[in-house]
């Protein structure tokens, strides 16, 4: 049995076709868990097809279309939803944040969830505050990002976990356990091992693949050198060699304002997700 038994997706408006809310009731099918839609109706006031300026006697008329625009929408995703939810089998609850600018709402409604679904697209509607970063740092719940033209893949067959033996990486994977336990295969990915011996001892990424074991999950673990690259390069390329379903990292495990200032592994790979990428710290 799943632990993950409440999840919430955030339902951007950019997201035309609605995967990420798919890949959201999908997950929500496999681990039997309640799924919380969370829709931002502020984004539909954003560029200029969402304008509402008028002057004088023009007001009114702006305010009735502005609100049939908001009716509308919220009646289009809600059908979604609940299309999904009775296709799925799972229950489903709609929420809605009115107006861009309640950024707190949107954090808050991911407090009492077991696992937070965000989409990444470029073009984005969601308030600009709520981001995985900020979820994962002021909520602590482990964030599962979906990229923009990823598709629903019915069966899980392989997970890659990017494992470097520090508290957060450790987080990341018990806060993916249900996900890891459902894959076909698990490949725990440890980089560059010798720099670090003290922390990985004599067999990298043995106690860990043994632990995960336990839970039920089939693990084999993997050493990669660097060689001059950059470590979320080579996350990225084991992931398309494994055809990972999901990637599995713990967030900054090095301070978070050197990450800001320098870079990091967390935020290369945030930057342009390929696969979904379930983080946690």
């Amino acid at each position: 049995m799943s632990s993950w038994k409440s999840i919430a997706v955030f339902i951007d408006y950019a997201d035309t076709e609605c995967r990420t809310l798919e890949y959201a009731a999908w997950l929500a099918q496999h681990c039997d868990a309640h799924l919380v839609g969370i829709f931002n109706m502020g984004a539909l006031y954003r560029g200029a097809d969402g304008s509402t300026r008028a002057r004088g006697g023009a007001i009114p008329e702006a305010i009735a279309r502005r609100r049939e625009r908001e009716e509308a929408a919220v009646v289009q995703v809600g059908q979604r939803l609940a299309e999904l939810g009775r296709s799925r089998g799972i229950s489903v609850e709609f929420r809605v944040l009115w107006r861009t600018f309640e950024n707190e709402d949107a954090v808050l409604s991911s407090l009492h969830c077991d696992l937070v679904v965000m989409g990444q697209h470029p073009e984005s509607c969601l308030p600009d505050s709520v981001t995985p970063e900020r979820v994962v740092f002021e909520v602590g719940v482990p964030v599962l990002i979906v990229p923009q033209h990823w598709a629903v893949r019915e069966d899980v067959k392989r997970v890659l976990v990017a494992w470097n033996a520090t508290r957060e990486a450790r987080r990341a994977i018990m806060d993916a356990l249900p996900y890891i336990t459902m894959a076909e295969h698990t490949t725990l990915l440890v980089v560059d091992a010798e720099k670090q011996e003290e922390r990985h001892g004599p067999v990298p990424g043995m106690d860990i693949s043994h632990h995960l074991a336990r839970h039920g999950a089939r693990v084999q673990t993997r050493c990669e050198s660097s060689y001059g690259r950059g470590v979320n390069e080579v996350i990225e390329s084991v992931a398309a060699q494994e055809d990972a379903d999901l990637v599995v990292m713990g967030a900054y495990s090095k301070p978070r304002h050197r990450q800001l200032l320098f870079g990091g592994v967390t935020r290369s790979i945030l930057s342009a997700v390929r696969r979904p990428t379930l983080i946690s710290r």
